[in-house]
């Protein structure tokens, strides 16, 4: 008997929990999940975190606006997505935005929302060398001198190998993320240009193969190469709302905030106040990108103007 009464009171139980839930529903019809957008986005992988962030920041600062949405995951059934893949699901609207690297091409064929998600960070570049050749970089006199007596290890499948070529730079190309570490270890090259996010983080992951390799001294390549949100052309609605929510963070400081959270210890670490930074151009960029002072810019060096 004791028995049939507590599974009578469990069965209670879950039906006023259920008879609530609804209630409140109904009460709060904006609240109902059917009534929150999902925001699809592909870029999964941990290193994307930053962005992520921001994306559901600048969704909910702008629900008084726009509505209550939520970014949310597509699974494109690979867990490898390419960045080709990913355009493709934009253009095919079968997600609503991603994050990437500006270039007039992208700008053309999709709706860019045109605020630096980091501050341009992607275009700083720390080289990382053979200790062993840390003597010749001591020894440059000129921005020139880079180009014309070292040679630099890249692949020629990234976005940005078209800027070391427009600038002059001799390239030792290389397809394999792994090899271009052996290939530098073992002397094939003498620089390998690396963001300041990746560089350290590549040195612990590469120590016990490669102990001989360090970040230069003196200095740091810089191109402007900002992250921006994109969407769909005809999404005009989503991208005025992540720039109204974009601008929102910026004004109250939490944009701030959370780029110092994330890349303030390494900037400090990078004493970029005490290296020469050498100035590249960006031929993938239309001459309509807005160049802005990053925060993080050095006071000891001018920033470059159009």
């Amino acid at each position: 008997m004791r028995d049939s009464y507590a599974v009578v009171n469990i069965v209670r139980s879950i039906a006023t929990g259920l008879l609530w839930a609804a209630t409140c529903i109904l009460a709060n019809p904006t609240q109902a999940m059917s009534d929150v957008e999902s925001i699809y986005y592909y870029q999964k992988d941990g290193s994307y975190g930053y962005y992520q962030t921001l994306l559901n920041r600048a969704l909910e600062i702008t629900t008084p606006e726009y509505g209550a949405a939520v970014p949310a995951m597509y699974n494109p059934g690979d867990n490898n997505a390419t960045e080709a893949r990913g355009l493709s699901l934009l253009k095919q609207k079968r997600i609503q935005v991603i994050f990437l690297s500006v270039s007039y091409i992208r700008e053309t064929q999709f709706r860019a929302v045109p605020i630096a998600l980091e501050e341009g960070l992607l275009g700083l570049r720390l080289l990382m060398i053979n200790k062993n050749t840390q003597p010749r970089f001591d020894g440059v006199q000129s921005d020139d001198q880079l180009r014309s007596d070292f040679l630099v290890g890249f692949n020629p499948l990234w976005g940005d190998y078209p800027v070391y070529q427009h600038n002059g730079f001799k390239l030792a190309p290389a397809t394999k993320y792994n090899l271009l570490f052996k290939m530098l270890s073992s002397g094939r090259f003498d620089f390998f240009p690396r963001g300041l996010t990746e560089v350290w983080r590549e040195l612990d992951e590469f120590n016990k193969q490669y102990p001989d390799l360090q970040v230069e001294k003196r200095f740091a390549f810089y191109y402007p190469y900002p992250v921006y949100f994109f969407v769909h052309k005809d999404n005009e609605r989503l991208a005025s709302r992540l720039e109204l929510g974009l601008k929102r963070l910026q004004a109250n400081g939490e944009f701030k905030r959370h780029f110092q959270q994330h890349f303030g210890a390494n900037i400090a670490r990078a004493a970029l106040d005490k290296r020469h930074i050498v100035l590249l151009h960006n031929p993938l960029l239309s001459v309509d990108t807005p160049l802005v002072k990053p925060s993080w810019w050095p006071a000891t060096t001018p920033f470059p103007t159009p």
